[in-house]
């Protein structure tokens, strides 16, 4: 592998990314749950925050080390929300490190894929930024709280197959698909079942295809 050369455009590109990170973080995702209550300011930062940022990388950086480094900062920014900063009463719940896992999970998937193959790692995340996320707004419009259900299961798999097939064809369908049912599922938290799950099966049938 020869030497990375990081841009200063790449540079550029964190900071901007950094900074909209930000304003969702701190300021958009307080004004939703100052409407709609903390499950939905949570929800918010899956779309904008974790969605949005991952669907860019491949784009805006060519090595893996400044969006690992942004991902590692989420990853210390929630976690020390829970340990020493609040919580952040509009996305976080005391005791509950469900966002954490969700920062950490970016964290290895990006890692683990960029070199390989980086869609793998970003569908991956998606299927849990946007599938989870969709699930989520689903359940709070018919059920008014947070709850497992068949709707919310059912449009999670309505945007992730064709986010799949867009992104990775017949491997991210069946992705889409997995994510889809595991997601019901509560023996392990989503934000690491969903991912690391998806992530899992789609590099082996990758290899195999």
């Amino acid at each position: 592998m020869g030497e990375v050369i990081i841009t200063g455009r790449e540079v550029v590109n964190l900071v901007i990314l950094l900074v909209y990170n930000l304003f969702i973080i701190f300021y958009l995702s307080k004004k939703v749950y100052q409407r709609w209550g903390v499950y939905m300011g949570r929800k918010t930062l899956h779309f904008l925050s974790g969605g949005v940022s991952i669907v860019l990388a491949p784009y805006l950086f060519r090595a893996v080390y400044l969006p690992f480094l942004l991902c590692f900062a989420m990853v210390l920014l929630t976690l020390a929300g829970h340990l020493w900063l609040g919580p952040f009463e509009w996305f976080q719940v005391k005791g509950n490190y469900a966002d954490v896992y969700f920062c950490i999970m970016f964290t290895i998937l990006v890692a683990a894929f960029w070199h390989y193959n980086p869609w793998i790692g970003v569908l991956s995340c998606l299927f849990m930024a946007w599938g989870d996320g969709i699930t989520g707004v689903v359940r709070n419009i018919i059920y008014k709280r947070r709850t497992k259900s068949l709707w919310g299961n059912l449009a999670m798999l309505l945007l992730c197959v064709p986010l799949g097939y867009y992104l990775l064809g017949v491997i991210g369908v069946v992705g889409g698909v997995f994510a889809s049912l595991i997601e019901k599922f509560e023996f392990i938290d989503d934000n690491i079942s969903v991912p690391i799950g998806s992530a899992l099966l789609m590099t082996a049938l990758h290899m195999l295809i």
